[in-house]
């Protein structure tokens, strides 16, 4: 219950997201609890009687008893049940009626039947299904992963699914795969499966459930116009996931970089640690039930952009970087065991750290309908060097030939297996740089393969 002065304030303020002037009680007393509901399934707010749209008072305002009865019976009426305050208050001489409500924690709510929601200054009914399964979503309610799939056959489990699964989230159970389903608390109320089971342990992804599919381009300059590939993933949602990011590596650029005795390390031209980031964003956190549209990555010569239908969800667009509310907490779940995501609410920031230590422009986001991620390469280093994938690696070859001869003038007994060893690479490698070093008269055999050594020539 708020204070004269509290009421003032908002008085002060107008109309808006959280407060409604009513100057007198309308003729239909249904019209305040569709207020009340809108409220509900928004943030809260306050319906102030006997205030006009002006912010000024309506002299004389007051309710009788039997009016005051049919408010609250309509209020009531609003289903899930729902706690609010009506209370009167005198400020400044006038007396007026406030109708406390607080954000609701069982949304959506209805009223004479249909569900409002306030937006800005205006509380609006919901017409479109959409809509109306975005409050459900929401409100954490309806999850397309968990609902009941009935045309799902459980002899359709794909074993090779469930061992790579298993494999992954390192579970050594012997149970079947029924069992593991059932322990996973992948069924429904009734014991059915859920639709996260034809996601992960079939090939249903991109048949029967045609939308959860991730489709990859890789286009010629900066342009969506020049298509040069594309590879569309479905199946079991692991192999989609391994099967963009194999995708991916094969069409990014890498550099190799030699640290004296250590393995060589890898520099890619976006951090792959990103990349798995953003993909696994977009497979956990898509709408499902929009089934015209699929998860895309896009590749361009400056950037990449990975999308997933359904914007952000409006309790994250709140705190977005910083809270974390998936649409489908079964796949975020299953992920979570096989250690592909962490805890809920820090992949932003992460991606925003993989991406300084690589010294490249902090990650991109946009949320109009598709929540897209997009990350910028270093093109000055990557493209406008005009260096290819092929020179990088052939970079990587003579730094190779380098710590060969290295390892031979150090350890003339050394034999190829022994510096392959040490190098981290195959002994085919090896022999190649050894022969290149003997070519170039830097290096020659004395003696037999057992019992030689290598003679430094210069």
């Amino acid at each position: 219950m708020i204070d004269e002065k509290k009421a003032l304030e908002l008085i002060a303020l107008g109309e808006g997201q959280h407060v409604e002037f009513k100057e007198s009680v309308p003729s239909k007393v249904r019209e305040l609890s569709e207020e009340v509901c809108a409220f509900a399934n928004a943030e809260g707010g306050f319906l102030f009687l006997g205030v006009t749209d002006k912010n000024a008072f309506t002299k004389g305002f007051s309710i009788d008893n039997s009016k005051r009865s049919s408010i609250q019976d309509s209020i009531d009426a609003i289903q899930p049940e729902l706690q609010s305050e009506f209370y009167p208050l005198k400020v400044s001489g006038h007396s007026i009626w406030v109708i406390e409500v607080p954000e609701g924690e069982e949304k959506p709510y209805f009223a004479s039947g249909s569900a409002y929601v306030r937006r800005g200054a205006n509380s609006q009914k919901i017409r479109k299904p959409s809509e109306v399964r975005q409050l459900f979503e929401d409100a954490g309610s309806l999850h397309y992963d968990e609902a009941s799939c009935k045309w799902f056959n459980p002899k359709d489990i794909s074993d090779k699914a469930v061992k790579d699964f298993k494999e992954k989230a390192g579970i050594t159970s012997k149970a079947n795969n029924t069992e593991l389903i059932r322990n996973l608390e992948l069924l429904d109320a009734r014991g059915g499966m859920t639709n996260v089971v034809p996601m992960f342990f079939s090939d249903a992804c991109g048949k029967s459930i045609p939308q959860a599919v991730i489709r990859c381009f890789r286009f010629k300059g900066k342009d969506k116009v020049h298509i040069i590939d594309s590879k569309t993933f479905g199946g079991p949602i692991l192999d989609q996931y391994n099967g963009a990011t194999k995708w991916l590596k094969e069409k990014l650029s890498v550099e190799y970089i030699m640290d004296g005795f250590n393995p060589r390390k890898e520099k890619w031209e976006l951090p792959l640690d990103a990349i798995k980031e953003a993909l696994t964003n977009a497979i956990c956190h898509r709408d499902y039930y929009e089934t015209g549209a699929t998860i895309t990555v896009e590749l361009y010569d400056d950037r990449l952009e990975i999308s997933n239908p359904g914007g952000l969800l409006s309790v994250v667009a709140k705190a977005f970087g910083h809270k974390s509310l998936s649409r489908n907490p079964k796949i975020f779940e299953l992920f979570t065991r096989m250690n592909l995501v962490e805890k809920v609410g820090s992949g932003i920031p992460r991606m925003a750290d993989e991406m300084r230590e690589a010294h490249l422009p902090a990650p991109e986001y946009r949320t109009d309908g598709f929540f897209t991620t997009i990350l910028y390469k270093a093109t000055a280093a990557f493209q406008e060097s005009g260096e290819s994938k092929e020179k990088h690696q052939e970079k990587s070859k003579e730094k190779t030939v380098d710590k060969v001869f290295r390892l031979i003038s150090e350890n003339p007994y050394i034999t190829t297996a022994e510096i392959a060893e040490t190098c981290n690479l195959s002994e085919n490698t090896i022999y190649k740089a050894v022969r290149k070093l003997r070519e170039i008269h830097a290096i020659e055999r004395e003696g037999g393969d057992r019992g030689g050594y290598w003679k430094i020539l210069k």
